[in-house]
């Protein structure tokens, strides 16, 4: 009991002597404008800061729902899936998949091995970003990334048992939020043959100089169309997720049915990189998610 009141008494004696030089620096502070000024600067400041760390609060705590529950809905529609013919339903549609500034060099390319996957990000001016809209997507869809798949066995998607070694997947987004989905994935899918893929190279010889995760290299500017080839039809759609080690993202996907070559020189350029445990990624191939009812269509 006897600590308390020395504790309490204590802290009175500091509380007085706080009161007391506050009120000292007041009394000073009307016969002087500088000095009223700065401690005007001082709690205005103090405010601002408290307005600051309020707003970043909120946005973290508004960003965390919105990550739940892009979390929660993507665990009821997980990729990848395998596609069979028996379940796809065809439907013709009245507009093309149109392409745009894919052909346009961008000021700079980026190649980075995140310690899951390889990431490629384009950084270009606002108006000649690579998009594209058309089909059943309700708005324009700009990219973001591309990401890439492989493994010994298989990649990620197959289609009707024929089973892939790589897969290139391009991350869209439509900014206003106009589209049937926030996020669009293009699928690319390789298989092995004799021959190098040649606009594939732009990727495939600069891997050797980021074998260590979270290393970067800026690669020479090149067309994206000649490595993501436009089409307007022939393809696959359903709702999944996008995954690129960083993040995890609903989207829907849309498959190109066209089946590219890649060498396995090329392939094991791929199969070199190291994880962040340093141990090779021979295959950062996600499982086989079973397709409950989705809807998989096939746009001819």
């Amino acid at each position: 009991m006897r600590n308390f009141f020395e504790m309490f008494s204590i802290l009175t004696s500091f509380w007085d002597k706080l009161n007391y030089c506050f009120s000292h620096i007041m009394e000073l502070a009307e016969q002087s404008s500088l000095l009223t000024w700065v401690i005007s600067c001082i709690m205005a400041a103090a405010f601002i800061m408290h307005l600051q760390s309020g707003t970043i609060i909120f946005q973290d705590v508004m960003q965390t729902i919105a990550n739940t529950r892009s979390r929660s809905k993507s665990a009821h529609q997980p990729s990848p899936i395998h596609i069979l013919g028996t379940k796809v339903s065809r439907r013709q549609l009245r507009l093309p998949l149109r392409w745009s500034h894919y052909e346009v060099l961008p000021s700079a390319a980026v190649l980075k091995n995140n310690g899951s996957t390889v990431i490629l990000k384009l950084y270009t001016p606002s108006d000649s970003r690579p998009e594209i809209c058309g089909g059943e997507l309700g708005g324009s869809y700009h990219f973001v990334e591309a990401s890439f798949k492989w493994g010994i066995h298989r990649s990620e998607h197959s289609i009707d048992s024929h089973t892939f070694s790589l897969e290139m997947q391009a991350l869209h987004r439509c900014p206003q939020k106009r589209g049937l989905f926030e996020y669009l994935t293009i699928s690319f899918l390789f298989m092995v043959t004799p021959f190098k893929n040649g606009p594939l190279q732009n990727i495939s010889d600069h891997l050797r100089w980021i074998t260590r995760p979270e290393s970067t290299i800026e690669l020479p500017p090149f067309d994206l169309h000649l490595l993501m080839q436009p089409f307007s039809g022939g393809y696959y759609t359903y709702q999944g997720t996008y995954d690129n080690g960083d993040i995890l993202l609903p989207t829907i996907w849309v498959i190109g049915s066209h089946i590219f070559g890649v060498s396995s020189h090329q392939l094991a350029q791929f199969r070199s990189l190291c994880r962040n445990d340093c141990s090779r990624i021979n295959t950062n191939a996600r499982k086989m998610q079973p397709q409950g009812n989705r809807c998989v269509q096939y746009h001819p």
